[in-house]
């Protein structure tokens, strides 16, 4: 089932918010679950019919489909950024052997994974040895990336549900470029976007990480989800460019000044 264009012919403006919702639910956009509030003084959570409230979520397909639309859409911003990068990327590995090559491509492989899931979250998973010492491992880079589209993609429909609202009508013209700068949630999806595509380059260039042979359902109920804290010293990096100067070519120079461009 494609959702573009599901509502097509539908005029936003003479509906309101209410039976935009009973339109998009009887169409399966969103499906209407219960939550139970959990409460944080120690008192006891009942879970039961009475103590939840109905939420709508977005439907799975549907946020996986826009958001594959708009990174078909944008793909020629995505391509712009990652040229303006790999051209700074050329020029600071001249002159470089094959080893300081890829110690320089490690740098910017770590670098840009921390500037893009920064703080939001970190995964440990726990296994315990043949002697019962427990054994420590982190999710890899590319899978905390995989973590954040999801989030992203049911951002995507709910943050901004006008956004949704043209996609469902069929309304290819609202996605132009000019939308990057006024809209958070599209410019943070194409920016973790232009980043992810850079670490898979390098990924299949060094192979810096593997494929794990155990599965994460094994797993799952030794993972454990949390913010991790770096107090550790980082060593002196090669001279690379700077945090706020790889954000700037990877967004700023490529996503704003093509979006400014348009508005004149």
């Amino acid at each position: 089932m494609s959702y573009y264009g599901l509502l097509k012919g539908l005029d936003l403006n003479s509906v309101s918010i209410n039976e935009l919702k009973e339109i998009q639910l009887s169409n399966g956009v969103f499906e209407q679950v219960n939550r139970v509030s959990l409460t944080l003084d120690g008192s006891p959570n009942s879970i039961s019919q009475e103590n939840s409230d109905p939420v709508y979520v977005p439907n799975t397909a549907l946020t996986k489909e826009f958001y594959d639309y708009l990174l078909k859409v944008y793909e020629n911003v995505l391509e712009n950024s990652l040229i303006g990068f790999f051209y700074m990327y050329e020029e600071d590995i001249q002159g470089h052997d094959e080893k300081e090559t890829k110690n320089i491509a490690h740098s910017y492989y770590r670098e840009i994974a921390q500037l893009t899931i920064k703080d939001k979250f970190d995964v440990i998973r726990i296994k315990r040895s043949s002697d019962g010492y427990p054994i420590v491992s982190r999710a890899k880079k590319t899978e905390l990336f995989n973590m954040r589209q999801e989030v992203l993609q049911e951002n995507l429909a709910t943050q901004n549900p006008i956004h949704l609202n043209h996609f469902l009508i069929g309304d290819a013209s609202y996605f132009n470029d000019s939308l990057i700068a006024k809209s958070s949630i599209l410019y943070e999806i194409l920016q973790f976007e232009a980043s992810r595509r850079i670490l898979t380059i390098f990924n299949e260039q060094f192979y810096f990480e593997t494929e794990d042979s155990s599965s994460i359902d094994e797993s799952k109920s030794e993972t454990i989800p949390e913010t991790v804290e770096k107090p550790i010293k980082k060593k002196k990096r090669l001279p690379l460019i700077s945090d706020k100067e790889v954000t700037t070519f990877l967004i700023d120079t490529v996503f704003i000044k093509q979006a400014e461009k348009n508005k004149t």
